[in-house]
Parts: C-alpha cells; structure tokens; sequence
C-alpha cells in the first residue's frame, strides 16, 4: 500500500533524484505538508497511528536518513520503527512525550539491531 504523500518521493526517486535532507516521518494525528510544491526542502510524511503499517510500500526510502517524530511511544510506532529498519540508512526517533528528559533513539545501518539512545546533554 502506497500513501499519497509517498508519491512524490516515489517520482523524486525514479527520476533519479534525492530529497535534499533526511525524510521526515509524523507518526500520529498531524497534517500532511504539501511539500512537493516546493524545490529544496525536506520530505515530510505523515502516517496516521492506525495506518497499516505492516502493508505500507516504504521501498522509496532505500538508503536514505529517516527521522521518526510521534507525540508517545507505541507497540505501533515501534512496529513501523522496525519496517523503516528494512530501508532507511539511519533512523533517529523523537518521542514528544520522553521530553525533557529524553530526546529520543537512533539507529545505523550496520549496527547491532539494539537501539542507541541520546540525551538532551549530548544533543547539546
């Protein structure tokens, strides 16, 4: 299952082209930017808590750094945390409701498949 706000990620790529930063993913209840009106800036893409995570085509992000935003932690979000591993290059989550004491997690491609915290202090 394709979203709608992958398509023109999916055209970027076909055409040969890489978004110009990391590809940002809103996890939960936000709106979905027009992004692809714009030359330049970053892909934004939102997935709604309920989507079906295990059906999403996410192949269009092969090789690229991923961003993960949620306002809460989720066997959901973890469940869509663990298809983006089988694409992205690095994923970096931000949890909303960790704050202030934690800012998130982060994974590399070619790590353990163990997860990497950072604080706020190394942030800094």
């Amino acid at each position: 299952m394709l979203l709608n706000a992958l398509k023109p990620l999916v055209e970027m790529r076909l055409a040969g082209q890489l978004p110009p930063g990391d590809v940002w993913v809103l996890f939960g209840n936000y709106e979905q930017t027009p992004w692809w009106h714009w030359s330049g800036v970053s892909v934004e893409v939102v997935i709604a808590e309920t989507a079906p995570v295990a059906r999403l085509d996410l192949r269009a992000l092969v090789g690229l750094s991923v961003c993960v935003q949620a306002d809460r932690y989720s066997d959901q979000l973890l469940r869509l945390c663990k298809r983006l591993k089988e694409f992205a290059r690095s994923l970096n989550v931000y949890v909303l409701a960790w704050l202030p004491e934690h800012v998130g997690m982060f994974w590399d491609r070619g790590q353990a498949d163990d997860w990497r915290s950072f604080e706020l202090e190394e942030a800094l």
